[in-house]
């Protein structure tokens, strides 16, 4: 069975090739844009490794594929709350550890909150420790550069040494945001953006209808996170700062509406619309230009978004951030 993940085909060959041959690394890191398959990916690559069959991908027709496959379907679908796993500290106070199905050799770590935290960690220890029922045990730490020192520290451990019969596959936006010795103790797949021709396969794929300029931005950043958002607030702002006809010209009361807007999103849909919008006002101002003749700076939209994505790290309001950005672009 082949990979669904559209796009990627030097990694998918790395790992089918790495699978048959019996030299999968005990350590993987998939680095790169988020929403671009990383973790499709490192699901499927698990699903083969608890294939009864062997196959890299899985055979999709054993048990173990239908239980993993089962798994993978409901994560994809938001369903993550009923595959949580919870344990006691010393204390005897329950944490969230991971997510895992109804096959005993996978386990999910996602943040608790915004970070995975060394309790989560040192269950996944407990976890790996235990024997796997087939060849291999898998685990997938997601967005592992929120882990925290600590649980960094204690992941390095275990790295270190890994079982023989443990596969630790750590997905990341960046590996700088990872102990070096981390990144040295894995082998680093570093993924590409995708082409624009495998956003609009996946997005045909996905059977989602996308207003044609979204898509249009969409193929231009390389990723899907725009389909992660299911906002009413998010759509809204989105469509007043795309309002061709208001683009630079957006009235005060606009400029108020959006911010109250941008104050209801949550820091990742203020992330994404920020750095989404920068694209669409770089292409507005080159197109002005083009038309009008005149000089204007098509790189302000980034420098601006960037300045504000460090303002808001450093506890910026939303709605001044907001403001702030529409009032720089506005046309004097």
């Amino acid at each position: 069975m082949v990979s669904s993940v559209i796009g990627h085909e030097k990694w998918k060959k790395f790992l089918q090739k790495a699978h048959l041959s019996g030299r999968v690394p005990g350590g993987l890191l998939f680095t790169g844009k988020e929403s671009i398959g990383k973790k499709l990916l490192a699901l499927e690559f698990a699903k083969g490794l608890l294939c009864s069959k062997g196959e890299p991908f899985g055979c999709g027709e054993c048990k173990s594929c239908k239980l993993v496959g089962e798994f993978i379907a409901a994560l994809r679908a938001g369903q993550e709350d009923k595959f949580a796993y919870y344990a006691e500290d010393e204390s005897g106070k329950k944490h969230f550890a991971y997510l895992i199905g109804d096959h005993p050799d996978l386990a999910v770590v996602v943040p608790d909150g915004r970070a995975v935290k060394i309790d989560q960690i040192r269950e996944i220890k407990q976890f790996v420790a235990l024997k796997p029922t087939g060849r291999y045990k898998v685990v997938i730490i997601d967005d592992a550069d929120t882990m925290t020192p600590q649980a960094q520290n204690a992941l390095l451990k275990t790295l270190e040494e890994p079982p023989s019969d443990t596969v630790f596959i750590l997905i990341s936006r960046s590996k700088s945001a990872l102990l070096p010795t981390i990144v040295s103790r894995c082998r680093v797949l570093e993924f590409k953006p995708l082409k624009p021709a495998e956003v609009r396969a996946v997005v045909s794929q996905l059977n989602v209808e996308i207003p044609e300029g979204l898509l249009h931005f969409m193929e231009k950043d390389g990723s899907l996170r725009m389909l992660k958002i299911d906002n009413d607030s998010f759509s809204e702002l989105w469509a007043l700062l795309t309002d061709d006809e208001k683009f630079g010209r957006w009235k005060y009361r606009d400029i108020i509406n959006a911010g109250e807007l941008f104050e209801e999103l949550s820091h990742e849909e203020r992330e994404t619309l920020l750095r989404i919008f920068s694209t669409y006002a770089v292409d507005k101002i080159l197109e002005k230009t083009a038309k009008e003749k005149t000089e204007k700076q098509p790189t302000l939209p980034v420098y601006t978004v960037e300045e504000i994505l460090r303002g808001l790290k450093r506890g910026l309001k939303a709605k001044l951030a907001m403001e702030y950005l529409l009032l720089t672009l506005r046309e004097k």
